[in-house]
């Protein structure tokens, strides 16, 4: 199942006088401009931007947590872990946010073992982290270790934590009012986390699992879950058409696979084509899928 990825707004705000002149003004306006262009679907521009930071700074770890955002939006799941690593390498190495993005990164290429490890750290720096926990759980479950992948998708579906909010990088910097002489304020790095995608995607993977075990309908009821937190997850489509076809309910099950993303995906052929014999037991052609 591919990953989803997941967005992050990444925000640098200053506060502690009415007009700022600072020596890293042009640095948080590129970050902005970087992220502004990335929201508007303009990768090479986002590049631009970001990358004229990190040759300013090369040392500056915020900039590195932006670049790798495109790099994942731009599916080059490599670089995105170069970039992650770099910002832990520059001062982010006891933020279990940092690992948690390094090891999506890493699932996202298929790499489940570095995603578990990563996830992993993330937790003994913060063991009730959400995002790692629910991570952790859905890379395990690619990787086929049932048992652990269930508690943690268990643990993650016990509650809703809305939006994540998170402080990364605070620091104190003068700042030169209009009226009077210069005053001290703050520069905050802070980032929010969506987490209806990674719900989503958590629903999913259990959704996935319960079907295999043959539970159908606690499968179903964690499908429905997902398409409801984001329609457009083909992964959570399949897994439902699959679900609703082995109950019998071949019409309902069949326009599932209607959704897009779905219909000639390679992953998802195979997995049709390893549960064809419960499909055809429950009455359902799937010749025309």
């Amino acid at each position: 199942m591919r990953r989803i990825l997941v967005v992050l707004a990444i925000v640098l705000a200053t506060a502690g006088a009415t007009a700022l002149a600072r020596a890293d003004e042009d640095t948080d306006i590129d970050m902005m401009r970087s992220q502004t262009a990335l929201n508007a679907g303009d990768i090479p521009q986002a590049l631009e931007a970001i990358d004229a930071v990190i040759a300013d700074q090369p040392d500056y770890a915020p900039a590195y947590l932006v670049r790798a955002r495109i790099w994942m939006v731009a599916r080059d799941f490599p670089k995105a872990v170069d970039d992650y690593s770099q910002a832990i390498a520059d001062g982010f190495g006891q933020k279990p946010y940092v690992y948690t993005m390094r090891a999506g990164a890493w699932a996202a290429g298929g790499d489940y073992a570095r995603a578990i490890a990563d996830y992993e750290q993330a937790l003994k720096l913060n063991p009730g982290y959400w995002p790692a926990i629910a991570g952790r759980g859905t890379a395990l479950a690619e990787s086929g270790d049932v048992p652990r992948a269930l508690a943690d998708l268990n643990r993650a579906l016990a509650h809703d934590p809305g939006d994540i909010k998170e402080v990364l990088a605070t620091q104190h910097v003068q700042v030169q009012s209009r009226k009077g002489p210069p005053q001290q304020g703050t520069n905050t790095l802070s980032i929010t986390l969506h987490t209806a995608p990674l719900m989503a995607q958590t629903y999913t993977a259990r959704g996935k699992l319960r079907f295999d075990q043959g539970a159908y309908q606690d499968a179903l009821a964690d499908l429905d879950e997902a398409v409801k937190r984001l329609p457009a997850l083909a992964a959570a489509h399949f897994y439902r058409g699959l679900t609703l076809l082995t109950l019998g309910r071949c019409r309902e099950g069949q326009d599932e696979f209607k959704a897009q993303g779905v219909r000639g995906a390679a992953v998802f052929q195979a997995a049709l084509a390893r549960h064809h014999e419960a499909i055809a037991k429950a009455g359902c052609a799937v010749q025309a899928l």
